[in-house]
């Protein structure tokens, strides 16, 4: 059984990155990786400003996640009972289970751009760039939309970030300390 590392740094940020370029601006198409591992995950070419980025994923799809991969390495009886509502074909291969719920979701948000936000002041303190960027991919089920976020979230003004891109299965959201939030066309690949 083959199962995909959707999750993975090496398939995210790149997403990400693609995502936000056409997305939002094509510049950020130009950011690269750089080769310190204590640095942000991407740079633009001018060295001024950095783009980080982390996922946001619901407790039950992380333990749906790891019960596929235990499955995939040939482990034999993976326990699925801690898999809330978890459905299971002929071959015990996972088929549905309950991916999370919106306050859950609005909670690892916060809790993601808090830990990514003293990370990134820590980074700032060696690495002064101009602004430093931060990009959210969260697996929600297609819960939040533009209105959600705005609903949900009221004021990241505390956080050194200039904008924070939230990609979702549905949307492409961006908040910016001087506009707010906006919804872009979520643009995936060209």
């Amino acid at each position: 059984m083959k199962v995909n590392n959707y999750y993975s740094k090496d398939i995210i940020e790149p997403f990400a990155l693609q995502t936000i370029g056409l997305s939002f601006d094509k510049k950020y198409l130009g950011y690269h990786s750089p080769d310190d591992e204590d640095n942000f995950d991407y740079i633009a070419q001018s060295n001024k400003c950095a783009l980080e980025i982390t996922t946001v994923i619901p407790e039950n799809e992380m333990k749906a996640y790891i019960f596929e991969k235990e499955q995939a390495k040939g482990k034999k009886n993976v326990r699925s009972n801690e898999i809330v509502f978890a459905r299971l074909n002929s071959d015990g291969r996972l088929i549905s289970w309950h991916g999370g719920a919106l306050n859950e979701t609005k909670k690892n948000i916060y809790k993601a751009i808090k830990k990514k936000n003293n990370i990134a002041i820590k980074r700032l303190n060696q690495k002064p760039y101009d602004y430093v960027d931060l990009c959210l991919c969260i697996v929600e089920g297609g819960l939040f939309d533009l209105n959600s976020f705005k609903l949900c979230f009221d004021n990241f003004d505390e956080f050194v970030f200039r904008n924070i891109f939230f990609i979702t299965c549905s949307c492409f959201v961006c908040y910016n300390k001087e506009t707010g939030f906006k919804e872009f066309s979520r643009i995936i690949s060209d």
